[in-house]
Formats: C-alpha cells, sequence, structure tokens
C-alpha cells in the first residue's frame, strides 16, 4: 500500500540523515561519463548534491572510483564529501559498503541513489524525511505510479547489516528481507525513475530540467488519483484543463504573457479538494505542502477571482475554463449561470455572489476575445464537430453540444 504524508511531524524531534551519492562506475552504458554529463544548467552530479542540500540534508557523502580525480574538486567545491571506492569495478553495491563505512556516527537514517537520477525535487526527499520522523520505518521508498524510484531512505539498523553483507550480494536483496519494516510513500515526482542510461534518457532529463516547478499532466493525474476519490470530479478536472490549455496556448501566440502548462496543471488540479470545506483553500493548502506553490495559487482563486481589467494572467484562464465546463461539457456563460440562478432562488447572497462570478467570467471574456480578436465561439467551436479525438482530449469532446446552442455561445456579445 502506497501511504501519503502532508502534514510536519509534530513534537518529533528531527532525525539526523545523511545522503550518499553513488558515482564511481564506468558509466559503460552511456558511453559517456555521467556525472559530469549536463542536465540543464549543471552537471548531474551537482543537481543530485544540490538537491540534497536544498532539502536540508547536511551530510552529503558521494562515493568516487572511475575518474574520481576529475570528479573529485567538483564535489567539494559544493561542499559534500568525497569517499573513494577502491573496489568499484566489482560493481555499485561495493559503492554502498564504502558510503556506509564513510558515515558519521550517529546518522539515523541515510538516503541512497545513483548519481545518474539527476532530477528528483527537493521536496520529495523533504516528505521521506517527515515520513521517517513520524513513523520511524526502517525503509522509506518513494512511490510514484504504483512504483518505487529512488533515492530510498535506510535506517541506521539495515545500513550496518548492509555493511556487513559480502561484496557479491545486491542491495535491493538485502532491503528486500525487510518488506514488514519498510513503508511505501506515494510523491507527486515521475523523476524517481528517470536515469540517463542512454543518450534517448539524457535528452528528456535535460529537456525536462527547467520545468521542474510545474508538476506534468502525469503528476497531476497521480496527484487527482491519490487525492481525489470521486472520478467524476477528475474527468471535469480534465475538461477545465483542456478548455484552459487552449485558451493559454492561444494568447502565448499573441504576446500574452502566461504559462500554458501551470495553466494546464491548475486546470486538472483546481477541484482535487472538491467534497471538502472551502475546497479551494483546502486545494491550496495541499498543493502547498506538495510545493508545488505557483499551482497553489491558482487553485485557491478559481471559485472567487478577482479580475483586475485587463489584467489577463493565468487565474483569470483558470477560473473562465471552470466557469465554461459544466460537468464534462463545453457550455456557455448563460447557461452555466442560470443554473446557478434556478438553484439559488430565495437565497439573495447566494444570488448576488453567483452574479458576481457571472460578470467576473463574463469580463475575463470579454477581455481574451479582445486579445485574440476573435469570439470564444471560433476557438472552441471545432470541439462541437469532433467524433473521434484522441483519448486525451475526449473527456470534454464526447458531452459537447450541438454548434449554435447555447452550449457553444460561450460568451455574451
Amino acid at each position: 500500500m502506497v501511504h501519503g504524508v502532508n502534514q510536519n511531524p509534530d513534537g518529533n524531534a528531527v532525525p539526523r540523515l545523511a545522503a550518499i551519492i553513488l558515482a564511481a562506475g564506468y558509466s559503460s552504458r552511456m558511453g559517456q561519463f555521467k556525472p559530469l554529463l549536463s542536465v540543464g544548467n549543471c552537471t548531474a552530479v551537482e543537481a543530485v548534491v544540490r538537491m540534497f542540500v536544498s532539502a536540508g540534508v547536511s551530510d552529503v557523502w558521494v562515493v568516487l572510483g572511475h575518474r574520481a580525480d576529475e570528479l573529485r574538486p567538483v564535489v567539494e567545491s559544493l561542499g559534500a564529501r568525497c569517499v573513494i571506492n577502491p573496489n568499484y569495478d566489482l560493481g555499485m553495491f561495493s559503492s554502498v559498503k564504502a558510503g556506509i563505512a564513510g558515515l558519521p556516527k550517529g546518522t539515523e537514517a541515510c538516503f541512497i541513489t545513483p548519481v545518474d537520477i539527476p532530477l528528483v525535487r527537493a521536496g520529495t526527499v523533504r516528505r521521506l524525511a517527515r515520513c521517517f520522523a513520524e513513523t520511524r520505518k526502517e525503509i522509506i521508498y518513494p512511490v510514484f505510479n504504483k512504483r518505487r524510484g529512488h533515492p530510498a531512505l535506510v535506517s541506521r539498523a539495515i545500513l550496518a547489516e548492509v555493511g556487513e553483507a559480502p561484496m557479491d550480494a545486491w542491495l535491493s536483496t538485502v532491503l528486500g528481507a525487510h518488506q514488514t519494516q519498510s513503508y511505501e510513500l506515494f510523491v507527486p515526482d515521475e523523476a524517481i525513475h528517470w536515469d540517463m542510461d542512454t543518450p534517448e534518457e539524457l535528452a528528456r532529463i535535460r529537456d525536462c530540467a527547467a520545468r521542474r516547478e510545474v508538476p506534468s499532466p502525469e503528476e497531476c493525474e497521480a496527484i487527482l488519483e491519490e487525492f481525489q476519490p470521486d472520478d467524476r470530479v477528475a474527468r471535469h478536472s480534465r475538461a477545465v484543463a483542456q478548455v484552459a490549455h487552449r485558451l493559454a496556448v492561444a494568447l502565448a501566440e499573441r504576446g500574452v504573457q502566461v504559462e500554458p502548462a501551470l495553466v494546464q496543471a491548475a486546470g486538472l488540479l483546481h477541484d482535487v479538494a472538491k467534497g471538502k470545506p472551502e475546497h479551494a483553500e483546502a486545494g491550496a493548502r495541499l498543493l502547498r505542502e506538495l510545493e508545488f506553490a505557483k499551482v497553489a495559487d491558482l487553485v485557491g482563486a478559481h471559485t472567487d477571482h478577482r479580475f483586475a481589467q485587463s489584467k489577463l494572467d493565468e487565474a483569470a484562464i483558470v477560473y473562465l475554463a471552470d466557469k465554461l465546463v459544466s460537468g464534462e461539457r463545453l457550455v456557455g456563460l448563460e447557461q452555466r449561470f442560470k443554473r446557478s440562478r434556478e438553484r439559488f432562488q430565495g437565497n439573495s447572497e447566494a444570488l448576488a455572489s453567483a452574479s458576481r462570478r457571472c460578470q467576473t467570467a463574463e469580463a475575463i471574456a470579454r477581455e481574451v476575445e479582445g486579445r485574440l480578436g476573435t469570439g470564444l465561439q471560433q476557438l472552441f467551436g471545432d470541439l462541437a464537430d469532433s467524433t473521434a479525438q484522441s483519448s486525451q482530449l475526449s473527456s470534454v469532446d464526447q458531452g459537447l453540444e450541438p454548434r449554435g446552442c447555447d452550449g457553444i455561445r460561450l460568451s455574451r456579445q
């Protein structure tokens, strides 16, 4: 079972943690020395060391072997410590043993990771550390899409067992003997699986390195699966994300400074806490705990956005997209808010609130149409004719009303 831990430990002493980065191998499958390959604006070894330091891990050890003289000055310049593995030709387990032997006394647990998994978020490490403080399990595994990844966090007792194991053992075998003492922690971080053994994998990592601040669509889907049990809400969220993304791309093409990827993520996650009191604020809190602050800001504003005239930003786009989608169907603002007016008859306060939200959506729609130089009907009209879209788009397309009805008249004239 995968467990989610979202709260900081209450009253628990902060454990002393260390990290071992395995960088002693030949990089034979890649054909280039992986620790010094660039992954964005730094090398792989720099990325991994900085990730642990940013997460608050004070003792970071890098195990060196092949081309150690070349790698040592880079590691030391980062404030990490070097451990030389004279037996690196015997394989990775020899490096694990060498790293463990160098750990200071008092270390309660240690992260272990290869250097060629460079894009794990610091927030993932912080979640693992909090989980260890709360559960005191012997091994904490990060899990994404029901599959374990790196780095594992291993207690001192298990580390001692690893240190005593023969050189030809396997780390997975030693850890696997302690399944009842292990804990699987959900993390919204697909990079726990991303190694760089081939040029193709390296190219993907380089392409994604600059976009780690915003969760990917796959990570958003995993967050929805973990925290939103209602599949109807998830389907609605996918529809909103598609509409929001199309708006953002069209506006960006016309020079409006918006991030389509951020808009798409917020669309997917805007109702992640639907069903809870004040779900927009609850969703924003959850996403801040997951350390996606930019998305959290948009999610927190999606029910009651304060639109400043001409300030067309990501929050306004997500707000409008949410109001253009009812369930999984693309609808017009008139139709969307007609239902609210009918539902709130006799409740003057609720009616006033619905009217204000409608006016805000209409103001954003007018601004969008002005920037695009065309109506929203033209931007989305092709969806009404779609009968066989890809599965990525079908959550919206299957519920569209015929062209010409209020469901495609997206804003008032």
